[in-house]
Parts: structure tokens; sequence; C-alpha cells
């Protein structure tokens, strides 16, 4: 099941398109069942192949478009490229995150940043690039990169880090315990919870996907899935 939204008024996703996607009367349907802050005990064992190649071309005229999964990187890095919709790898640990051959993000725990406004820190072979909306007031993926956010940077050299928050930060900022999804709190917690009990229609998520990244202007920035995944729903 897919919802979406031409314009965000989130504060973090404010003025970009942006996605919902969930299983059918189930929230965590499209995410993979492994994935550590899913606590659900459900959720997909695959990705969904047809969906995975209409999000990679999901890019309106000109513009942006990125994503995340937690689906392992090996499973789709190869199908990246210039032009396509950037998916980031959501490690759990550092290790992985420092292991990937794909964009990485990871979350960290409030004192990775040792109580600072930090920047960037090292962590491995690669350093880890703090989320500037965490520190820079008013700031949000529309201005982020100077039009052109982090995220949505294919060849970097670097990991970002979101810093864990919501209901469940907690749980999120501690590799060895499950669950912790911000997704499964707040405003966020309700769209998708609306989304996994759309009305089914003849239409799959990769066909409403393809429309809706057709219908939106030029040089639009497209962030996929808010909450959700690549997985088969």
């Amino acid at each position: 099941m897919l919802k979406t939204v031409e314009y965000s008024t989130g504060k973090k996703t404010r003025g970009l398109a942006v996605t919902y996607r969930a299983g059918d009367g189930e929230k965590y349907g499209t995410c993979p069942a492994s994935c550590a802050l899913n606590c659900s005990g459900k959720g997909a064992q695959k990705i969904d192949a047809e969906y995975l190649d209409a999000l990679l071309d999901a890019v309106p005229a000109k513009g942006i478009s990125f994503t995340y999964t937690h689906f392992p990187w090996s499973k789709w890095a190869d199908k990246l490229g210039p032009g396509k919709t950037v998916i980031n790898y959501s490690a759990d640990t550092f290790a992985a995150a420092d292991a990937a051959d794909a964009p990485t993000v990871v979350v960290v725990p409030p004192d990775f940043w040792g109580g600072k406004k930090a920047v960037s820190r090292g962590a491995g072979k690669r350093p880890v690039v703090r989320c500037p909306e965490e520190y820079r007031k008013g700031f949000g993926c529309a201005n982020c990169g100077n039009g052109e956010p982090l995220c949505a940077r294919l060849d970097r050299n670097f990991i970002v880090g979101f810093t864990a928050h919501g209901a469940g930060k907690k749980k999120a900022a501690d590799a060895d315990t499950r669950g912790g999804c911000y997704a499964d709190g707040g405003n966020v917690r309700l769209h998708w919870r609306d989304t996994s009990n759309q009305a089914p229609t003849d239409e799959t998520d990769a066909e409403k996907l393809s429309r809706f990244a057709k219908s939106l202007p030029p040089r639009a920035i497209v962030r996929h899935h808010i909450a959700g995944d690549i997985g088969t729903g």
C-alpha cells in the first residue's frame, strides 16, 4: 500500500514530495522482518522486484530522489546509478555501516557527538557526518547541501549519522535491543497506519509510484518512504 504526498508540511521534509509504504493491514508489512528496529514480529522476507525498479526510476525531471532501506545492500546496490533514486543502506551498527559498499546511514546514541553540535566524527574508515537538521535551526532536507541533500549523494565518502529520536529512541540507540523505529510514534505512525488501511485498488505500488513521480514538477525533491520499505507487502 502506497501513500503519496506532493507537498510535505513536516518539520524536516517541508516542501518535499514524500511517500509512505505499508503492507495491506500491517504497517511493517514492507519492512524486512530482520530489521533491528522492527519489534512487530512481522515483515517482509524479500524485496519486491517490480517496486524496486519503479522506485529507482521515480525521479522527477531534473529533480532529486532518495530513500532508505534496511534490506542488505548486497541485494540492491548494483542497481544504483546516475539519474536514479539514491537508496541509502540503514545500517544497524558502525561495523555494518563501514563494510557497506553503498550510500549508508546509521543511527547513533545521543552521546556519540560528545555533547557538541558536531559536524563529523571518525568511527572507522569513513567519517560519520551528522544530519544538519539536528543542529541548524530552520534547516531541513529541502535546503540541505545547498539543494543537494547529503542523503541524495550517490558517490560520497562519508556515512550520515542520525541521533536516535522518537518515543523509542533508547531502544534505537541500543544495538542489542530490538525495536525503536521512529516511525512507530507520533504523526508518522498515524500516516503509516492510514497507509496500511487504504482500500485496495487495481493499481500496484509500482504503478502508483511511477505515476506520482511523473506528475511532479521539474526539479522537485522526493523523499520516498517516510515510513516503510521495499519489501513485498
